[in-house]
């Protein structure tokens, strides 16, 4: 534990109990980082739900702490419904910080002044965030572009508030059941990537090129262009998109635009980045969705996305196809094969739930179908049984049931399933091109070659582990110590009547023959012997006793 930064580990202990999170406090307090007079702070909200506490929480924390509860609002598989949704109302409502500080981080980052670059430059920000905001610019040739500054020393106060993360995460993992199906530490784990991802703005602007090579051929989609020659790891300058932000629903009737039309280029753009492309885009709410006129549309703010191996997206595939042909034990394997299910987990529980769910909606026509309400229901059944899914996976399910609520914003009517069935034919011709089928067969080759070029090398490496006895093989006997226990107790009781009933046989022996040293007639030894005898046999009798009352 470090003893560092104990201002902010009090801070962070003032909050949690004033929103009930005694425990987090009491640990602290338990480890010498803060005083012990912080429990008795008044706790605000007694009548607030869970969720409504740990969003309040989050949010007074700041930047660091509102970033991670946006992220684990994804993670309805662990966190359920209730404590999801309010996560996912966190916003980064941070005051803008003041023009000339972003001044001096351009001009320290780019080695020149804002003058000698543009052509013009608002000193209004147009949108602040936790971790930078954004300025709309023209360059000298006069491109428009948007400038995104990071914020003055966000990187040291992300990695302070890290570093007391990741002590809170062991302290909870201690105090928690050591067989929940996820650690606290692994979530901060997943948060510390994540954060340090968007911390480089080279990250954003990379994966704003690979959408837009993506999408080169499709006159539907735009995507901002990237000038790199303007940007660095704390500053990104793109081109500025002229359109209506798809929640600006008035803008877009009073243009007299088919908003049917642009909810569906944007689902069917969305469909071929999760399973032509294996790479989506993880945020697509209705701010980050411009409609550029009713036939295209443009995808804005790249620093959350997705990635889709192809294990993954054969495994999404699977999950799918087994809900459509109503196949609870192929489902339920897939999800096996993924490491998913928790040991505790109750199978004959889950194959029900998962029945119940595919036979509700079976008959379903698409049109009326709600693809993230399925997907919600879902995600309950995984939070109910202890079923942790992939990251990846979960970012996924939490884009759809964003883009199914953003296609809803333009048309009550939308649904996703129903794009989804025009968008598979398209998928399907694309997986039939000679170059996927040429790509797909050159790795199924390299798989082959590979696993005949080292399965030699791993038998031989098995063999020699065997011969110097390298190879442990480890039983776990967990139940079995009771039964050990109990045949030990028994095996004694046997053994102590096989010595009591020799030594009756021969004191019974030595008095009939009356062997020497006698007593009244009687052998001296002979009746010590059987008085012996007769305690022990006595003494296993009460044993028995005994041990047939405490079993009662």
């Amino acid at each position: 534990m470090k003893y560092k930064n104990l201002k902010r580990y009090k801070r962070i202990g003032e909050v949690t109990v004033k929103y009930g999170f005694d425990v987090v406090a009491e640990k602290l307090c338990e480890k010498g980082l803060i005083p012990k007079f912080i429990l008795n702070i008044n706790k605000t909200g007694k009548n607030l739900s869970l969720g409504k506490r740990l969003r309040y929480a989050l949010e007074e924390l700041g930047p660091t702490f509102i970033k991670l509860g946006q992220i684990l609002s994804t993670r309805r598989d662990i966190f359920g419904d209730e404590i999801a949704n309010e996560l996912s109302r966190l916003q980064d409502n941070i005051a803008p910080f003041p023009f000339e500080k972003a001044v001096v981080v351009f001009e320290r980052e780019m080695k020149m002044t804002i003058e000698q670059t543009f052509k013009s430059f608002s000193k209004e920000p147009i949108a602040s965030a936790s971790i930078g905001q954004v300025y709309e610019a023209t360059l000298k040739t006069g491109e428009q572009v948007v400038v995104k500054i990071q914020r003055p020393n966000i990187s040291a106060i992300i990695e302070r508030d890290i570093d007391i993360l990741f002590n809170l995460a062991r302290l909870l993992d201690e105090h928690l059941d050591k067989n929940k199906p996820i650690k606290f530490i692994e979530m901060v784990e997943e948060f510390y990537y994540t954060i340090k991802r968007e911390l480089d703005y080279s990250n954003e602007g990379r994966n704003a090129e690979r959408f837009s090579e993506n999408f080169r051929k499709d006159k539907n989609i735009v995507v901002p262009k990237v000038y790199w020659n303007y940007s660095t790891r704390k500053i990104l300058t793109l081109q500025r998109i002229y359109g209506v932000k798809i929640m600006d629903i008035d803008t877009l009737k009073n243009k007299g635009w088919d908003l049917k039309k642009i909810a569906d280029i944007g689902a069917e753009a969305f469909m071929k980045q999760v399973f032509i492309h294996g790479f989506f885009h993880g945020d697509p709410h209705p701010g980050n969705i411009f409609a550029i006129n009713e036939s295209q549309v443009a995808f804005i703010d790249f620093g959350v996305v997705g990635f889709l191996d192809k294990q993954s997206l054969k495994m999404i595939t699977a999950i799918f196809t087994a809900g459509a042909r109503r196949d609870v034990d192929k489902l339920v394997n897939t999800l096996i094969e993924m490491d998913a299910i928790a040991p505790e987990t109750n199978m004959r529980r889950l194959k029900e739930d998962v029945s119940v769910l595919i036979n509700l909606y079976y008959n379903i026509p698409l049109k009326r179908l709600n693809l993230g309400e399925a997907l919600k229901e879902l995600i309950e059944i995984a939070y109910i049984n202890k079923i942790t899914l992939p990251p990846q996976l979960m970012l996924l399910f939490k884009s759809v049931v964003t883009l199914e609520g953003s296609g809803k914003y333009l048309n009550p009517e939308f649904s996703l399933s129903s794009v989804t069935k025009n968008s598979i034919k398209e998928i399907y011709l694309h997986r039939l091109q000679p170059q996927q089928i040429l790509t797909e067969i050159r790795d199924y080759t390299d798989e082959i070659i590979f696993g005949i070029k080292y399965l030699p090398k791993q038998i031989r490496n098995l063999i020699k582990r065997l011969e110097t006895s390298d190879i442990k093989l480890q039983l776990d006997h967990t139940g079995f110590k009771p039964l050990y226990e109990e045949l030990n107790r028994l095996t004694n009781k046997i053994s102590l009547s096989l010595i009591t009933s020799a030594l009756i046989v021969g004191s019974s022996y030595m008095i009939r023959n009356q062997v020497e040293s006698s007593l009244y007639g009687v052998s001296l030894l002979g009746l010590v012997t059987f008085a012996i005898a007769s305690i022990l046999g006595i003494s296993v009798i009460i044993s028995i006793l005994i041990n047939n009352w405490h079993k009662k």
